[in-house]
């Protein structure tokens, strides 16, 4: 019998032969790893309307719609990172609504996971990251992919390597100076 990273390799590979049921075979498999991030993304958000099982639901959902149906994953950790992803987008989405709804521009805070307890401290939504986090991403790509693979994939400095296919160190310095980029953005007066 393959064990369940083989397995999942061996799926991905279905889907990318265009196999229809590889995707549904697979999902057991990953579903407690999805709901992991999910739960990270919702731990600290006890008042949103958003359950671990529904974001979940709805990002494999928001998956299999991507690339007309053929998506395309290197391995785990690539499905993973797109995952996370996913579920930032529909966090985000969601803020935005609720935010739209409301009068007078005030939105509901949506706390983000303890990798960026300044971000929660200052900000405390899921928009004003996404918009520190273009800003990053317009001047360094792969720094802003370093933070959301950390902050809402919740994967370690190592699986960040892996997904994006550089060095241990090249991640660590990326994700160093990424963050020094969100607190000088978010306490502009700060010393360090």
């Amino acid at each position: 019998m393959m064990d369940p990273v083989s397995q999942i390799t061996s799926y991905l590979q279905r889907m990318r032969d265009g196999d229809p049921v590889a995707a549904a075979a697979m999902l057991p498999l990953l579903y407690d790893e999805l709901r992991g991030i999910a739960g990270r993304l919702l731990r600290s958000a006890p008042a949103h309307t958003l359950q671990a099982t529904a974001l979940v639901h709805e990002a494999w959902l928001k998956i299999a719609q991507a690339n007309g149906g053929q998506p395309q994953f290197a391995d785990r950790v690539h499905f993973l990172a797109v995952a996370a992803k996913a579920m930032r987008q529909i966090l985000l989405n969601h803020a935005r609504d609720r935010r739209a709804q409301k009068r007078g521009g005030g939105a509901q805070r949506v706390p983000l996971d303890e990798f960026l307890d300044v971000v929660e401290a200052e900000t405390g939504d899921v928009v004003a990251l996404d918009e520190l986090l273009q800003q990053l991403a317009a001047a360094n790509p792969r720094q802003a992919q370093v933070v959301e693979l950390r902050v809402f994939g919740g994967m370690s400095i190592e699986e960040v390597a892996a997904a994006l296919g550089t060095g241990l160190t090249t991640v660590k310095a990326d994700w160093r100076f990424a963050r020094a980029f969100l607190v000088s953005q978010l306490r502009p007066d700060a010393d360090d």
